[in-house]
């Protein structure tokens, strides 16, 4: 009797043993399948970001302003204060403007860390500051403007008003009295750099109102936007300088 008992509990703890392996080997199992789910999950997600990366790093966006045109009349570089280009009558206008174009492309990804995707502020002094140095005839450049330049610029010159635009796209308006104004301008000079690396480029625009109610083109005042951009390709175009 006492043999028959420890049979019985002999079958008894396999039976256990094979249902404790077979539970273990289960869970186990699941383990498995819920680490190579989440691994696979896991590279998935490393994947698609590194090809969002990619791509965002390799699509270029346009940080200039959209109505700023090419120059109709004429182009300016001075380097040192010292006139080294004009478009005029020059054989290498066409490669100029697309340096100059290109100086304001960026990739996505710079452009979202650096908080630039072609949106800007316009600056408008509420006290106006002169832009030309004669304003009689509207020439040359304000002591104010000069001193924001800096000694390397690009001066651009249109035969014909152009319009000051908001980001939005809607027609900017002035703000600096109580009455607003339309703005145009003739003349817009920006800084470029001599080291090559995206840094602050402001234009600064001869601002006017063509009904002359609120300030003429001879006594146009400063309006400026500031973005990001790489100008060194204009300077070393300019300068013929190797890196």
């Amino acid at each position: 009797m006492e043999e028959i008992k420890t049979v019985e509990t002999i079958e008894q703890n396999e039976n256990v043993n094979k249902v404790l392996t077979s539970v273990s080997d289960e869970y186990l199992r699941k383990k498995k399948r819920n680490k190579i789910i989440t691994f696979s999950a896991i590279s998935f997600f490393v994947l698609a970001l590194a090809i969002v990366i990619i791509t965002l790093s390799c699509v270029k966006i346009d940080l200039k302003p959209f109505f700023i045109a090419d120059p109709t009349n004429n182009a300016e570089v001075y380097i040192d204060n010292k006139l080294e280009f004009t478009t005029i009558d020059d054989a290498s206008e066409q490669e100029f403007l697309e340096i100059y174009e290109d100086s304001f492309k960026t990739s996505i990804l710079t452009a979202m860390f650096t908080g630039k995707l072609g949106d800007y502020e316009i600056n408008e002094e509420k006290t106006s500051v002169k832009f030309y140095s004669d304003t009689t005839n509207g020439s040359g450049m304000s002591d104010t403007l000069k001193n924001n330049l800096g000694s390397n610029y690009v001066h651009l010159y249109y035969g014909t008003s152009q319009r000051l635009y908001s980001a939005d796209g809607s027609l900017y308006y002035s703000n600096a009295n109580t009455n607003e104004y339309q703005l145009s301008y003739n003349d817009v000079y920006f800084n470029i750099s001599s080291e090559n690396h995206e840094h602050e480029l402001t234009f600064y625009f001869g601002a006017y109102c063509e009904d002359g109610q609120y300030i003429s083109r001879p006594k146009a005042k400063i309006v400026s936007i500031t973005i990001r951009a790489n100008t060194y390709s204009l300077y070393k175009f300019v300068t013929g300088v190797e890196e």
